[in-house]
């Protein structure tokens, strides 16, 4: 079975996971009035929604270039930002793919070692879950009488009855068991059929990745890494926060929703399903739906707007950039195969 075969089996598994997880959160309910609530949204603030994305983006970008520069490599900031975007778009396709896919582009097109831009990603990657486990203590505390309904509702009393209105939680619990044993039974008999390449991969990256986790400690401008740290999480919030104003179901929302629905979907985002699909509907339609009393229907239709506006801001932004490159490519190429004018010696 080739590697290959294996990548494309395991995408279409989890993307089946994604769909299956779609089809049970929206059976029983009434599609007319989902497809209504989501064309009368109000688009302007999906349009501010997608405006707050990009430029969390461009943040993104200039602090990466921080942690590159502190390990004395030099970066265009529209190389790396237009790298940044090309792996956010790979992500869509294969999840995780996206950080393998802007260290290399980067590295092609600014001449900075692999292992050190993976090293600075890892960096980039543990400061962030740091963030997000801050705010999600953040949100705990703020609205604990809230969440302690919730699980009791979801968790403990299905637990003690398991009534068939709540089953099917746990057939959705089941698919995600199954995709993760898979993804462990896949990772552990690539690392037994391949574990010298392995073993050779590791010893030759470890010492970038050591480096380039050392950016963080030696960051010259770590103000300024932290002031953009927290615009690109305000940012977030608003990507989540503004379409509220989209739909009169969710308009009088408030900023503590805004902040809950922040920390459950990104926990949905970060399944190993493409895009997010499935996972991240799921968990919005039953915050909103449990948390804050809102209809299915509408409920459903805010998942979709949010998470359709955050895709789109993806695809447009990664589409770009790879157009940007691709130019990029073509300029440097005509350079280096232009003829070089000839000297004519006079007698």
């Amino acid at each position: 079975m080739s590697a290959k075969f294996k990548r494309t089996a395991t995408i279409i598994v989890f993307a089946l996971i994604g769909v299956a997880i779609l089809w049970i959160i929206t059976r029983g309910q009434d599609l007319n009035r989902i497809w209504n609530e989501f064309l009368g949204a109000n688009f302007i603030w999906v349009l501010l929604s997608i405006v707050s994305g990009a430029i969390s983006h461009v943040l993104r970008a200039l602090r990466w270039n921080l942690l590159i520069n502190s390990m004395n490599q030099t970066s265009r900031i529209s190389t790396t930002f237009y790298a940044l975007m090309t792996g956010y778009l790979a992500n869509l396709a294969v999840p995780r793919l996206g950080e393998v896919t802007r260290c290399a582009t980067l590295s092609k097109y600014s001449g900075v070692p692999f292992n050190v831009l993976a090293g600075t990603v890892v960096a980039e990657r543990v400061f962030d879950m740091i963030c997000l486990l801050a705010l999600i203590f953040f949100t705990i505390v703020l609205q604990f009488q809230f969440l302690k309904e919730f699980l009791d509702y979801y968790v403990f009393s299905p637990l003690m009855t398991m009534t068939e209105g709540k089953i099917w939680i746990f057939l959705l619990a089941g698919l995600f068991g199954l995709g993760l044993l898979f993804f462990i039974w896949k990772y552990f008999k690539n690392v037994s059929s391949q574990k010298q390449s392995l073993a050779s991969k590791i010893k030759r990256q470890l010492m970038g990745f050591l480096k380039g986790m050392a950016s963080l400690g030696l960051l010259k401008r770590k103000v300024l890494f932290l002031v953009y740290s927290f615009f690109i999480w305000v940012l977030y919030f608003l990507m989540v926060y503004l379409v509220f104003f989209a739909l009169n179901a969710t308009s009088h929302l408030g900023i503590m929703a805004g902040l809950t629905l922040l920390v459950m979907g990104s926990l949905g985002i970060v399944a190993p399903v493409p895009g997010g699909v499935g996972t991240y509907h799921f968990i919005v339609i039953i915050t909103l739906t449990e948390l804050y009393a809102i209809a299915s229907e509408p409920a459903t239709s805010y998942a979709y707007l949010a998470h359709a506006s955050q895709m789109l801001m993806v695809i447009m932004l990664g589409a770009f950039s790879w157009m940007m490159l691709s130019i990029k490519v073509k300029r440097l190429s005509k350079k280096v195969v232009s003829p070089q004018p000839e000297i004519v010696k006079k007698s």
